[in-house]
């Protein structure tokens, strides 16, 4: 009894114990009311600060979706450029269809402003004449081409003035005319970009002339042979030019209106004082011209259409010549002297030129072409028949063109050699041409 007495006094005690400890732990860390507020304003600047981090984690957040949004933008803008050289690769041809390989990393605006500055930007060719070859002056550049051309003619004639009695019997002369001519040119050409598809040009020309025509006659009582030369040389007639590249339309081929004006300042053939010669009484010049005489106006069309590796180009243009009074209306005109003329129309052409050109590397290529002056009648009013018989010519020439550019990006030398297909055309005609670039 006492023994079970005493183990409930020690259970007791012990659970007494066990209360007690929290108790008092409680009652130590407990805060007392002037502890609460003294900790009171540390929990309102707690509270401060945090509304001001999350104020500023909520800026960073806006400042992050619009860059998000920036990147996007540009991400999709880039893609569609993307399917763009895709389909270009395409038209040209290409054979990888593949993804296309990633952007140089550069701005999407200027990357634009440069394919499209590269569509529209005309193959260059070597230069076969004014208006075909070469490429336009870029807006605020100056070019100056110097050029120095040889053109060599040889013309043999026979001429039959007489009736025949019967087939083997001739009544009257036979002659017989060869002509050599030979011409220098020595021109300066100045191109100026108004813009990026105009540019304006100024053409001014010196020439040296050098004919020798040999006459011999047959069927006569004796067998004379005869050789006038005349030379000449001057000022030629200054040209002006205007060039518009017209704005390309898909897989058009590029169109440019060219506009050419020929003026009167060479010397003009009807001036010149003349010799006869033997047969009948032609009559031979003592000085050559360096210039027509007759103001022109030259209005074409030049296409460019590429197809890797070959680029195709023609032109297709009219030479309008204004007809001119060269005097002779007077008593001593109709007595012979001086020769009489009236007006004067030397006539107009169709021109017509068409090749094509082969890139060799990234700084040579050559062309081959063919083209084509067809000319109308002259007619000269004070003569006995107006129309003047085999002036009506035609001249054709094949031509060939070359282009080499100098290293470092220089300016390319061109040269072109044509040969006469045709009887009134040159039998050589040679130009070299080589441009500087000043300016821009």
């Amino acid at each position: 009894m006492n023994t079970a007495r005493a183990s409930l006094l020690v259970l007791f005690a012990s659970l007494s114990s066990l209360f007690a400890i929290p108790a008092s732990t409680f009652a130590a860390t407990a805060p007392t009311a002037g502890d609460q507020m003294a900790t009171a304003p540390d929990s309102a600047a707690l509270t401060s600060d945090l509304q001001k981090k999350m104020e500023a984690i909520n800026e960073q957040h806006r400042e992050l979706l619009e860059k998000v949004s920036a990147l996007d933008a540009q991400r999709r803008e880039l893609e569609m450029l993307l399917l763009q050289v895709r389909d270009l690769d395409a038209y040209r041809g290409g054979a990888d269809t593949g993804p296309a390989p990633p952007p140089p990393p550069v701005v999407g605006q200027e990357q634009k402003q440069e394919k499209e500055a590269a569509e529209n930007k005309q193959p260059e060719l070597p230069r076969i004449n004014a208006d075909v070859g070469g490429v336009l002056t870029p807006q605020g550049r100056l070019v100056l081409e110097p050029s120095v051309q040889y053109l060599y003619a040889s013309v043999s004639r026979l001429s039959i003035e007489g009736f025949t009695i019967l087939p083997s019997l001739l009544i009257g002369v036979i002659d017989v005319v060869e002509a050599d001519r030979d011409t220098y040119i020595g021109a300066l050409t100045a191109r100026y970009g108004l813009t990026n598809r105009l540019e304006a040009e100024i053409k001014g020309s010196y020439l040296w002339r050098n004919d020798s025509t040999r006459t011999r006659q047959f069927l006569t009582d004796s067998v004379r042979e005869e050789v006038v030369t005349a030379d000449g040389n001057d000022f030629g007639d200054v040209e002006f030019g205007l060039r518009y590249q017209f704005p390309r339309r898909g897989d058009w081929p590029f169109l440019t209106g060219n506009l050419r004006v020929k003026t009167t300042t060479g010397t003009d053939p009807f001036e010149l004082t003349t010799q006869s010669t033997i047969a009948g009484e032609p009559s031979a010049p003592r000085e050559l011209a360096t210039g027509s005489g007759f103001w022109s106006v030259s209005p074409s069309v030049t296409f460019v259409y590429p197809s890797d590796p070959v680029v195709f180009f023609g032109n297709l243009g009219y030479l309008w010549t204004q007809e001119d009074d060269k005097g002779g209306r007077d008593s001593l005109c109709q007595a012979g002297d001086p020769p009489c003329f009236g007006n004067v129309d030397p006539g107009n052409a169709v021109r017509f030129n068409f090749g094509m050109g082969f890139s060799l590397n990234d700084r040579s290529s050559f062309s081959l072409s063919y083209s084509l002056d067809v000319f109308d009648e002259t007619t000269i009013e004070l003569a006995t028949v107006p129309q003047i018989a085999g002036s009506d010519v035609t001249v054709g020439q094949f031509v060939m063109g070359y282009s080499l550019r100098l290293p470092g990006g220089g300016a390319p030398l061109n040269l072109s050699i044509g040969i006469g297909a045709t009887r009134d055309a040159p039998d050589t005609n040679i130009t070299f041409r080589l441009p500087f670039n000043f300016l821009k």
